[in-house]
């Protein structure tokens, strides 16, 4: 991503504590490390809220749009949303304009990190034709998305404090090391509940995604906890021993 050029990161303690931990990943990356930078990118990230969040409307709209097209099928879905221009166009032109339409054109850095987010799940799960829906369960494209913007939010705040005096590659793998940690924790304990009985066309569907994204970043929180706890438990071990 190249959004991270000219980002000016908050000052709030949070995020204070949240750049040391990062520092310190990247001197000494391993997985305490790495579980330490992000439960506090976690805690601020929840400390400012969430209010306002392209991410969640933009997540909100194509959750909503895909339920629609399972249902109703394409042409009235895009009826339904006022974008009759769209009929006949090519999976990828629509695509294209729905991400833009839910993410305020990407007129911000914040909007545009949204896309990427979105864009990137689609690509992942092979959503390259809206018959693909059919074999794609909400659930699956909700954690897919909510996967991808922690992650990606994560490089476009600290990609360049990272860089900081590494190489390009040493760089890349400190970020894919911390990309594999949030993926396969989220993958694998993240539980999405309750998805199919959502309106997303209402202010529910927002609630719930944002619901969703408060309790993914709630996850590498406890998963830290938990961790600290163990440690704490070993090393009093072996001073008895």
């Amino acid at each position: 991503m190249g959004t991270s050029t000219g980002y000016i990161a908050p000052t709030r303690i949070e995020w204070s504590r949240t750049k040391s931990a990062v520092t310190e990943m990247s001197k000494n990356l391993n997985s305490n490390s790495i579980a330490n930078a992000t439960s506090k990118y976690a805690s601020a990230m929840k400390t400012d809220g969430f209010q306002e969040s392209t991410f969640i409307h933009g997540a909100t709209g194509i959750l909503g749009f895909a339920k629609s097209v399972a249902n109703y099928g394409l042409e009235a879905s895009l009826r339904n949303i006022g974008r009759e221009d769209l009929l006949g166009k090519s999976s990828d032109v629509i695509w294209n304009e729905l991400l833009h339409h839910y993410t305020n054109n990407g007129a911000t850095k914040e909007d545009a990190l949204a896309i990427d987010a979105l864009s990137l799940s689609l690509k992942i799960l092979n959503i390259d034709d809206f018959d693909r829906l059919a074999d794609i369960s909400m659930d699956t494209l909700l954690k897919e998305m909510l996967i991808n913007f922690v992650e990606l939010n994560f490089e476009f705040r600290f990609a360049e404090k990272i860089g900081k005096e590494r190489s390009p590659d040493e760089t890349t793998q400190i970020l894919s090391s911390v990309k594999g940690y949030i993926r396969s924790n989220l993958y694998e304990q993240l539980t999405i509940k309750d998805i199919g009985n959502i309106d997303f066309g209402s202010l529910s569907g927002n609630q719930y995604v944002e619901s969703a994204l408060i309790d993914a970043y709630t996850l590498f929180e406890t998963l830290y906890e938990e961790d600290s706890v163990s440690y704490t438990h070993l090393r009093a071990h072996e001073t008895v021993l």
